[in-house]
């Protein structure tokens, strides 16, 4: 994995910790990540590259990545707790879809000066697998070989919050995130039914529980043609 977490900006265990935000009320906001954080160290050139067993829907993890709790351009949320940060075991994937997290975020703030980090919630769990109810609120169907992610939608009032209702999300930058992973490389993109995100019909595709965040699903880098979605 040469240079990919090197991509990633800020490590936010000494940076959140100090901040106390995991003791913060549920609707607290998170205040933006510290820009002189220390990136992760990179690991050895020799290390093995993550592995995505499986489907999105039935695999497991080999070798994954864990997202910092924040970064220069992306603060972690936790759709259970309803904070930042997200809790360490549900922010794990392939090296792949961290890069990508990482450089779709920065892309999307150099767009946008001004506009505040962009809050990640769930992955996969640190080996993947299931991720259903038992692990809180509705669960996840997949998100279970590291090349799922959660993207909380940017509100109008710029609070580092979840949105709880269409009409909190900024549709314009909403649309702008979904663009940009759709770019990136995402092959699926699951948007709100009621937000009328725009997109290939192959990729972008409505799902009932998405008027919060759009879920992105990347390839399988060493399966480029393994199915999807179901």
């Amino acid at each position: 994995m040469p240079a990919m977490v090197a991509h990633v900006r800020a490590a936010a265990l000494a940076l959140l910790a100090g901040l106390t935000l995991a003791a913060a009320p549920a609707t607290a906001q998170a205040p933006p990540p510290d820009a002189d954080a220390v990136a992760p160290e990179a690991p050895a050139p020799d290390a093995p590259r993550s592995v995505a067993v499986g489907v999105p829907w039935h695999g497991r993890l080999e070798h994954g990545v864990q997202l910092p709790e924040a970064g220069t351009d992306f603060v972690t949320w936790d759709p259970i707790l309803q904070r930042s940060p997200n809790r360490d075991w549900r922010r794990w994937g392939t090296d792949a879809l961290v890069v990508l997290l990482d450089t779709v975020t920065r892309e999307y703030r150099a767009a946008h000066p001004g506009v505040p980090p962009v809050l990640i919630a769930d992955l996969s769990r640190p080996q993947g697998g299931p991720f259903g109810r038992r692990y809180g609120g509705l669960g996840h169907g997949s998100h279970q070989n590291g090349l799922d992610a959660d993207v909380m939608y940017p509100r109008r009032d710029r609070a580092l919050l979840a949105a709880r209702r269409p009409a909190e999300v900024d549709r314009a930058l909403a649309q702008d995130l979904v663009d940009r992973f759709r770019a990136a490389g995402a092959v699926r993109l699951f948007v709100g039914p009621h937000l009328h995100l725009r997109g290939p019909r192959s990729i972008v595709v409505a799902l009932a529980h998405h008027d919060d965040h759009v879920h992105v699903r990347i390839a399988n880098p060493r399966r480029p043609n393994a199915p999807s979605a179901p």
